[in-house]
């Protein structure tokens, strides 16, 4: 099953082609995305919801303190390429960072169109996406 949603996620891709998947496909996507990936973080839940104008996707992981750089990345890349096959038009995504030892979560936030200029386009580096996208709080 996990194959047969990335290969479908990749034709999409280099064909450019305008298949596009509902939420309960997407939320398979989302969950084999991080069992695919060996250093993925553990995902502990996700949430698709409308708030005003904006269309979010939510997901909220658990990582090492040590890791949340690496953690922050994944999970953005994650929402990303997945919203980006997604029939629903998401607008925003917010990411909730929970660590292993006892300490406030982070909330990040982002705008999806201007971060697909660094996940899925490439022409802003991730310098550029953090000053120009990301908003980070703790809680």
């Amino acid at each position: 099953m996990r194959f047969f949603f990335f290969q479908l996620l990749l034709i999409q891709i280099i064909a450019a082609s305008d298949l596009r998947f509902g939420d309960e496909q997407i939320i398979v996507m989302l969950k084999e995305y991080f069992l695919s990936n060996k250093s993925a973080p553990l995902l502990m839940g996700h949430q698709f919801y409308t708030d005003k104008d904006e269309t979010i996707f939510q997901i909220e992981i658990k990582t090492k303190t040590q890791d949340v750089n690496n953690t922050l990345l994944f999970g953005f890349k994650a929402i990303n390429d997945i919203a980006n096959v997604a029939k629903t038009k998401f607008t925003h995504s917010i990411l909730v960072i929970h660590f292993n030892k006892v300490a406030l979560p982070i909330i990040a936030e982002s705008n999806l169109k201007c971060s697909k200029n660094y996940f899925i386009y490439s022409n802003d580096n991730e310098k550029q996406w953090r000053k120009n996208c990301l908003t980070i709080q703790n809680y």
